[in-house]
């Protein structure tokens, strides 16, 4: 039995069975030293008679657990500080469970290239153990609209643009990778999009879209293959957008 455990079991000694008033009285506590073949066991109390009702087995493996869950919190605190370098802190608005989280960036749909603007709001009742608690992901859902903006030539030569809106739902998970290898990815999540405002014709009918959402390893930008069903369901083709927060 090493030393720390020897204090645990005075210290839980103490505070289990010495009485409330003995700190108003100032009494000199009584210190009873046991030798045993593994070691020392120090009591400390106010009365050694008190102990006598006391089951020693008890006592120490009370003691042990306690040093064991103690040693474990210490490993814990010293894994997570060496795998980030830094000490675990809560920053301002990372541990939020729902965020705003505004973007842009340009897709490539069919031939053209549309710039687009997008807001979305973020859930993730578990943000707050990734950062405060360095887990290794955490699951979101993600709900927002995209604006895209299509640039066509009409037959006089003249460009005009077409506002499209998509409303999109996204489920994925975010890696934090200071504590786990996920290679070069930081987000993977799926989702579905649906075109609630057309302008033009380059959409027809009703017009959903389907896309993937990578996240780069320590960047802003999100790589998003997509496909696009179109004119009910008649016509498919592929798309690619970078989103950048």
């Amino acid at each position: 039995m090493n030393k720390a455990s020897v204090f645990l079991i005075g210290a839980l000694v103490l505070s289990c069975l010495l009485p409330y008033g003995a700190f108003a009285r100032q009494t000199p506590p009584d210190t009873l030293v046991i030798n045993t073949r593994l070691g020392k066991i120090i009591l400390i109390s106010d009365s050694l008679q008190r102990f006598k009702a006391v089951n020693n087995d008890v006592l120490i493996r009370k003691a042990l657990e306690m040093n064991t869950k103690d040693s474990l919190g210490r490993i814990q605190e010293r894994t997570s500080v060496q795998a980030s370098g830094t000490p675990a802190k809560k920053r301002p608005g990372q541990t939020r469970v729902f965020k705003l989280l505004p973007a842009f960036g340009a897709g490539l749909i069919r031939d053209k290239i549309s710039p687009f603007l997008s807001l979305s709001l973020d859930f993730a009742p578990q943000r707050q153990d990734y950062y405060l608690k360095y887990s290794p992901e955490y699951t979101f859902i993600n709900l927002g609209v995209s604006s895209f903006f299509t640039f066509l030539e009409d037959e006089a030569g003249a460009f005009h643009t077409n506002h499209n809106i998509f409303l999109e739902g996204s489920l994925g998970n975010r890696m934090n990778n200071n504590v786990n290898n996920y290679g070069n990815f930081s987000e993977l999540a799926a989702g579905i999009g649906y075109l609630v405002y057309k302008e033009g014709t380059y959409f027809k009918g009703s017009t959903w879209k389907l896309f993937v959402s990578i996240g780069i390893k320590r960047s802003f930008i999100r790589i998003r293959p997509e496909l696009y069903i179109t004119d009910n369901f008649r016509k498919v083709f592929p798309g690619l957008t970078l989103k950048m927060f």
